[in-house]
C-alpha cells in the first residue's frame, strides 16, 4: 500500500517537474505551444471535414470531441498569453540591467575625463 502511493507521488513529481521545465524555458514552451496550435489545428479541420459524417451521427461523441478541442484551444490561449507576459517580464528585467551597465559605463567615463583633465593641468 504505502508502495503504490510512494509510486504515484513519485510520478506527480515527476510530472510537475517536467511542466515547470516546460514551462519555464522559453525554447521549450514555445515548441509546446507549436506543437499544440498544430494538433489543435489539425482536430478542427478532422472534426469539420472527414470526421463530420460520423460526429452528426453520434451527439455525445460530437460533443466530446468539440469539447476536447476547446479545451486545447484555450491551453494553447493561455500558454500564449503566459509566453507574452514572460517575454514582457524578462525584456523589462533585462532593460533595467542594461540601464545599470549604462550608468555604471557613463560613471567610469566621467572618472576618466576627470583624471585626464587633471592630468593636463
Amino acid at each position: 500500500m504505502d508502495e503504490e502511493r510512494e509510486e504515484k507521488t513519485n510520478k506527480l513529481a515527476l510530472g510537475l517537474a517536467t511542466g515547470w521545465i516546460l514551462i519555464r524555458h522559453r525554447p521549450y514552451r514555445r515548441n509546446l505551444l507549436f506543437i499544440s496550435t498544430i494538433v489543435a489545428l489539425i482536430l478542427v479541420f478532422a472534426g469539420a471535414i472527414p470526421l463530420g459524417p460520423f460526429l452528426m451521427e453520434r451527439p455525445l461523441t460530437f460533443a466530446l470531441f468539440w469539447l476536447g478541442c476547446f479545451l486545447l484551444v484555450g491551453f494553447v490561449f493561455i500558454l500564449a498569453i503566459y509566453d507574452l507576459i514572460r517575454i514582457r517580464s524578462d525584456h523589462r528585467h533585462r532593460m533595467i540591467e542594461l540601464e545599470k551597465e549604462l550608468a555604471e559605463a557613463a560613471e567610469e567615463a566621467r572618472e576618466i575625463a576627470r583624471e585626464e583633465l587633471g592630468d593636463e593641468s
